[in-house]
C-alpha cells in the first residue's frame, strides 16, 4: 500500500555558491519575473546580504529518503535596517509552514545583527503572504503604485510593511497562519 509523502523537519541553511543555480529555478516557479542566476549572485554580493535555503527530507512511497529544496529567503542588512528582498515557497511545499520557518530565521538573524526594523514589499493581492508577514509583527506602512510589472504587461501595487524587531518575536509568530507563500510576488 502506498502513502502519502509527509516532510519531515524543515532544515534551513545559507545560500552558497553552489545553490545559486538551484535557487534561481525556485525563483522562477515562486514568481511571474523570476532573477536569474546573475541577478542573485550580484544581490547576495552586496554588503549585508544574506539568502537561506529551506530543505525538507520527505520520503518517498518506496522509502526511499530525499533531501528537496523547498523555499529561499533573500534580506538585505544595512546599519540598523533591514530589507526582506524575496522570499518564496515551491508550489509542492507551500501550506507546510516553509515559508514561516525562512521567514522566522531572517528575523531573528537580522535581530542578532542588531537591526531594529525590517521592511518588505509586498502585491496587494498576495492576501496569504501578508498574513504570514503580519503574524510575526509586520504592518503596513505605505503603498507603492504600479510596484511590480507582469509577463502581460500589467503593472500591480505593492504593500510596503514593516517590523519592528526589538519588540521581538510577534506572540502570534508561532501559532499565526502556517501557510506557506502563494505564487504572488513578495
Amino acid at each position: 500500500m502506498l502513502t502519502l509523502r509527509r516532510p519531515a523537519a524543515i532544515v534551513l541553511k545559507p545560500v552558497g555558491p553552489f545553490d545559486l543555480g538551484r535557487m534561481a529555478r525556485l525563483h522562477r516557479m515562486c514568481f511571474e519575473d523570476g532573477w536569474s542566476r546573475t541577478d542573485l549572485s550580484q544581490l547576495l554580493a552586496m554588503p549585508g546580504a544574506f539568502g537561506l535555503l529551506a530543505r525538507c527530507r520527505e520520503r518517498s512511497p518506496f522509502r526511499v529518503d530525499t533531501l528537496r529544496t523547498a523555499g529561499f529567503a533573500l534580506v538585505r542588512i544595512v546599519g540598523e535596517e533591514s530589507e526582506l528582498l524575496s522570499i518564496g515557497v515551491a508550489p509542492a511545499f507551500r501550506r507546510r509552514g516553509v515559508g514561516r520557518e525562512l521567514l522566522r530565521a531572517c528575523l531573528e538573524r537580522c535581530r542578532r545583527a542588531g537591526c531594529t526594523t525590517m521592511f518588505l514589499e509586498v502585491a496587494v493581492d498576495n492576501l496569504a503572504a501578508q498574513r504570514l508577514y503580519e503574524s510575526h509583527g509586520f504592518r503596513r506602512v505605505g503603498v507603492r503604485p504600479d510596484y511590480y510589472r507582469h509577463t502581460d504587461g500589467s503593472r500591480s501595487h505593492a504593500f510596503t510593511m514593516r517590523c519592528d524587531l526589538a519588540l521581538g518575536p510577534s506572540p502570534t509568530a508561532d501559532n499565526g497562519d502556517p501557510t506557506g507563500l502563494s505564487d504572488r510576488p513578495s
